[in-house]
C-alpha cells in the first residue's frame, strides 16, 4: 500500500512539475534576468547599494512565491567583509595646473567638486600629482599597480557610478595600498582644457581624513521550501544555488564601465529565483529545498564560505548541492545542454543527466570542467564533505567579466528550456531515495582538499 501511495504521489508530482515548468516561460526569464543585470544595478558590486537593493528584490520574489524563512524574522545570512570608511567631505584640494611659463590654480570645493575614491597611507601632501580620465590606459596601469606614490586625479562626469558611490561618509573594500597616495575624483567640466601639442604639469596641495577600518555588510539570501510533514526525509536537505553579486563598474570600453554580468551569474540567480516560484505551487518535497543566493563570489567564494563557516542549519543535514552558474550562452551545437563541473567525482551528474533526458536534453562534456570544480560557491561546500557541484549551459565567452555581458547576447530561449530541465533535477534531487555519493576519485579529491585546509 505505501509503494501504491508513492507511485500516485509521484505521478501527480511529474504532472503538477510540467504544468509549472510550462508557466517558465521566455518571457518571465527575459524580465527576471533583464532586471538583475540593468544598467541600474551598476555591476552588483560587492559593498555597494545596489548589491543590497537586489537582496531585497530577491527576498521580495521569494516571500511573494511563498517560501519561508530558514532564520525567523528574516531572508538573509548575514556575514561581513574588512573594509575602510572614507569621508569625502574631509578633501581639500588645490591643483596647480603649469604650462610653459604659464601656471593657473583651483580650489576645489569638497563632495561638490572633488571626492576620495580610494584610501591613502598619507593624510596631506604638496606635490606632483597625475590627472586623467578613468579611460585613460596609463591610469589604468596605476590603479593596477601596489602603490601610488603621487596623487591621482581622475575627471569623472556625475552620472558615473564611482563619483555616486564616493558622496559623503563611504565603505570600500579595498585595502590601502603601500607608500599611497589618495585617489581623488574631480566633478567633470572644472579642469582647464588640455592644450593642443603641448603638456600641462599639475602639482596638488592636499589633504584627506584617516580612513577608518569598518565591517562592510554582506547578505547571502536564503529561501526554505518545507518537505512535506509525513516524508522519511524531512530533515535532510537539498541545496540550490547561485551567485547575485558581480563585479560592479570598471574600465570603461566603448563608452560603457558597468560589468552588468548578463550571464555570471544573473542568468544563474534567475533560475534559482524561477525555479523556487514555480516549486512553490507544487506538492511539497520529500526532501527540504533551500534556495540561496550567495554575496561575495567574485571575491573568493566568500558568501559560500561564510554560510559553511557559520551555517545556519547543521550542515550534516545537507546531502546535495545544486549551484548554478552561467546558463546563458551555449556553444554551437549545445542548446538545451548543460555540463557539470567535476562530473567524474560522484554520480550526481548522471542524475542530472537523466533527468534532462526526460525532455531531450543530455549533459556534455565541456574541456575546463574539472578545471572549474574549485572555482564557483559549490566548492565551499566541497570542502566540507557535501556532494556539490556547479551545472553550466554556456562557455567562457570573450565578454567575461567585461562591460559586453549584456542581456542582449544571452539565448534566451536556450536559457528558459535549461530552467525547466533545471526543474526536473531538482525534483529528483528531493524524491529519490538516495542521496548524491562521491566515488572513489571524488574521496581522493575530497581527502586531498580537506588535507590542505588542515595544513593552513
Amino acid at each position: 500500500m505505501r509503494d501504491l501511495c508513492r507511485l500516485a504521489c509521484l505521478s501527480l508530482l511529474t504532472t503538477v512539475a510540467a504544468a509549472q515548468a510550462a508557466k517558465i516561460t521566455e518571457k518571465s526569464v527575459r524580465e527576471t534576468v533583464g532586471w538583475l543585470a540593468a544598467d541600474e544595478r551598476k555591476g552588483r558590486g560587492s559593498g555597494t547599494p545596489e548589491l543590497a537593493a537586489a537582496g531585497d528584490w530577491l527576498a521580495d520574489r521569494f516571500a511573494k512565491a511563498g517560501l519561508k524563512q530558514l532564520s525567523d524574522g528574516s531572508w538573509f545570512h548575514e556575514f561581513s567583509l574588512p573594509g575602510l570608511l572614507i569621508d569625502s567631505g574631509a578633501v581639500t584640494l588645490k591643483l596647480t595646473s603649469r604650462v610653459g611659463d604659464k601656471s593657473s590654480e583651483l580650489e576645489l570645493v569638497a563632495g561638490r567638486d572633488v571626492r576620495q575614491w580610494r584610501p591613502s597611507d598619507g593624510l596631506k601632501g604638496d606635490e606632483s600629482c597625475t590627472v586623467a580620465t578613468m579611460d585613460d590606459p596609463v591610469l589604468q596601469r596605476l590603479l593596477t599597480a601596489r602603490s601610488a606614490r603621487r596623487p591621482i586625479i581622475i575627471e569623472v562626469p556625475e552620472t558615473h557610478a564611482y563619483w555616486q558611490q564616493a558622496k559623503g561618509l563611504h565603505t570600500v573594500l579595498e585595502e590601502r595600498r603601500k607608500a599611497s597616495r589618495p585617489v581623488l575624483l574631480v566633478r567633470k567640466g572644472l579642469l582647464p582644457p588640455r592644450p593642443k601639442h603641448r603638456e600641462i604639469e599639475w602639482s596638488a596641495n592636499w589633504s584627506v581624513a584617516a580612513a577608518e577600518r569598518a565591517d562592510v555588510p554582506q547578505r547571502n539570501v536564503m529561501a526554505l521550501l518545507p518537505a512535506r510533514e509525513d516524508s522519511d526525509l524531512k530533515k535532510e536537505y537539498v541545496v540550490v544555488s547561485a551567485h547575485y553579486d558581480h563585479i560592479g563598474v570598471g574600465r570603461a570600453k566603448n563608452g560603457d564601465s558597468i560589468n552588468n554580468g548578463a550571464d555570471d551569474d544573473a542568468t544563474g540567480t534567475t533560475a534559482v529565483v524561477l525555479l523556487a516560484e514555480a516549486m512553490a505551487k507544487m506538492p511539497a518535497p520529500r526532501r527540504n529545498i533551500l534556495f540561496i543566493c550567495f554575496a561575495g563570489e567574485e571575491r573568493g567564494l566568500l558568501g559560500s564560505k561564510a554560510f559553511c563557516e557559520q551555517p545556519p542549519l547543521p550542515l550534516d543535514q545537507i546531502v546535495a548541492v545544486l549551484n548554478v552558474e552561467m546558463i546563458g550562452r551555449p556553444e554551437k551545437g549545445n542548446a538545451g545542454k548543460a555540463w557539470v563541473t567535476g562530473s567524474g567525482y560522484s554520480d550526481f551528474a548522471s542524475i542530472c543527466d537523466r533527468a534532462f533526458q526526460k525532455t531531450g536534453g543530455g549533459l556534455v562534456e565541456f574541456r575546463m570542467a574539472n578545471q572549474l570544480f574549485m572555482a564557483s560557491d559549490n566548492f565551499s561546500f566541497v570542502r566540507k564533505g557535501i556532494v556539490a557541484h556547479s551545472l553550466s549551459a554556456g562557455s567562457l565567452h570573450p565578454d567575461y567579466h567585461q562591460p559586453s555581458d549584456e542581456v542582449e547576447k544571452l539565448d534566451i530561449p536556450h536559457m528558459t528550456q535549461i530552467i525547466r530541465r533545471l526543474l526536473d533535477v531538482t525534483r529528483e534531487l528531493t524524491e529519490r531515495d538516495e542521496a548524491p555519493a562521491w566515488n572513489k576519485q571524488g574521496e581522493e579529491i575530497l581527502k586531498r582538499v580537506q588535507g590542505q585546509r588542515k595544513k593552513r
